[in-house]
């Protein structure tokens, strides 16, 4: 009995250093986010709600785009400007960590279907989860991640209630549940366009490899599913016609000039994406060949199937484009647990070498216990809990904001797109010369801001600009060179890394 009751205690525990670890990086993520595009985000979501139309006329920037503006992410957006609207940075902060929460919780329960266990578990998604970190951040693209894995497991879950459900109400299901989600993933961000007709292959993949389906139950799953999935492109923000165009003008625009749409070998791409890229390969070939020795066995493969059928095309996607890598890690995430779990029961069955020392054999068997590392990690936990609530403190606040409250009012600023994105939320008195809406920009204008940024355009700034922000790093180098050489610019003023440049008329 005393056993029975230290197993269950175990087992709680374990349940909560899972969660205080993952809620510690939900945490920490929120409140030191890497990129700025929520903040423009949230301007765009605060008009639309305010009754703005969706496509529109730009007012932020004195560059002069031409056309309307075709917002990606509407419904993000608005779910942002709500949050904003209610708590400020602290309301933004929360939606964020939420979002992580949420997609960690049904990682967790796709994981437990594979047969990871919280211990092993965690550690396997730490691994992924370091490497997936700079995709971990409150876009539209996470909310996007959570819709994809909560429709593995939505279907999965159907599948599962066959002997319970009549075939009426399960295909209504189906069909109401795939025609749900392809809307909302639409309306979260146009790249669902692609997506939800993928996942309506995901679901066939489901239902062929459900037991207990007859034929023509299997048939009528399938096309029940792949006609709601094929619907929510239809019931998009702009319809299907005009909203392949925006995905096309995105890609055309970006592909090979931004992070996110480069490949990992790009020269200019820093170090850490081809370690992601490594991991999702690593992961991926891993769970393919996990999935080929289990149907060679004549094991249930669905669950495992579904998550393979995204995360490997991703994986290999990633080779090319950067942003392929985040879908296929964070997809993977629940196999990497499984996989953590079942490496842990091998390395406790394998018996230690009787050549090895005593002590170095004892040592090890002491590794492959649950108490070791509930010790090693409560103790982690408890070490880097002060660390956490210092980072939660800050909320992800921008550290831009008092030097963007120097600028003087209506003036013209040229920065990077990343401060700019902050100053049409803190400072919409100021214009930009561009923002984080690059696919708006337009591609002869992101390669534009390269050359500024180099100094190696005709003018040391683009015509036009009163204020120039910019921050004290090697790329802007030639920027900043140019700006000191100039006779018509000052330095103003200096805080942190970022300095404010003014033309000297000005002072």
């Amino acid at each position: 009995m005393a056993k029975v009751v230290a197993v269950a205690s175990n087992r709680r525990w374990d349940r909560v250093l899972f969660w205080g670890f993952l809620a510690a990086l939900a945490i920490v993520r929120s409140g030191h986010p890497d990129e700025r595009d929520a903040f423009w985000q949230i301007r765009a979501g605060m008009e639309n709600l305010a009754g703005l139309p969706l496509a529109r006329p730009d007012t932020w920037t004195w560059s002069g785009v031409e056309g309307n503006w075709y917002p990606n992410s509407p419904l993000w957006n608005m779910l942002l400007a709500l949050s904003y609207g209610a708590a400020g940075i602290w309301g933004l902060f929360v939606l964020s960590a939420a979002t992580i929460l949420a997609l960690v919780m049904v990682t967790d329960a796709l994981g437990r279907r594979l047969g990871a266990r919280p211990l092993p578990g965690l550690l396997g998604l730490l691994v992924v989860y370091s490497a997936a970190f700079p995709m971990i951040s409150s876009r539209a693209t996470l909310a996007i991640q959570l819709l994809l894995l909560t429709a593995v497991y939505l279907a999965l879950r159907l599948g599962d209630r066959l002997a319970t459900m009549a075939p009426a109400v399960l295909n209504a299901l189906v069909l109401a549940s795939a025609l749900a989600l392809s809307t909302l993933g639409n309306w979260l961000h146009l790249s669902f366009l692609l997506l939800g007709p993928a996942m309506g292959a995901v679901w066939a993949l489901i239902w062929l490899l459900t037991p207990g389906l007859s034929g023509r139950r299997r048939l009528v799953l399938i096309i029940a599913g792949g006609i709601g999935w094929l619907l929510g492109p239809v019931l998009s923000p702009y319809g299907l016609a005009v909203g392949l165009a925006r995905a096309r003008a995105v890609q055309e625009a970006c592909e090979g000039v931004i992070l996110e749409w480069a490949s990992p070998f790009n020269p200019l791409v820093p170090p850490k994406f081809f370690i992601m890229l490594t991991v999702a390969l690593v992961l991926a070939v891993g769970a393919a060949g996990w999935l080929y020795r289990r149907w060679r066995a004549g094991a249930p493969v669905r669950d495992l199937a579904a998550l393979v059928a995204i995360g490997v095309p991703t994986a290999f996607a990633g080779l090319v484009a950067i942003r392929f890598l985040g879908v296929s890690l964070l997809v993977l995430a629940p196999v990497a647990a499984a996989a953590a779990t079942r490496a842990a029961d091998r390395l406790r069955s394998t018996p230690t070498p009787a050549r090895l020392p005593t002590g170095l054999a004892a040592r090890l068997r002491d590794y492959g216990t649950g108490r070791f590392w509930r010790i090693a990690l409560t103790a982690t936990l408890v070490v880097l809990s002060p660390g956490v609530v210092l980072l939660g403190a800050e909320h992800g606040d921008p550290p831009e904001r008092a030097m963007l409250a120097r600028l003087p009012v209506g003036c013209r600023l040229f920065t990077g797109s990343v401060l700019a994105s902050v100053s049409v939320l803190l400072r919409p008195d100021v214009p930009v010369w561009m923002d984080g809406r690059l696919d708006f920009a337009g591609r002869q204008m992101i390669l534009d801001g390269y050359g500024y940024q180099a100094g190696t355009m005709a003018d040391p700034v683009p015509p036009g600009s009163t204020c120039v922000l910019w921050t004290d790093d090697a790329a802007g180098a030639g920027l900043r060179a140019r700006l000191a050489a100039s006779a018509d610019w000052r330095r103003d003023s200096r805080d942190g890394t970022l300095e404010l440049w003014l033309p000297v008329a000005a002072g």
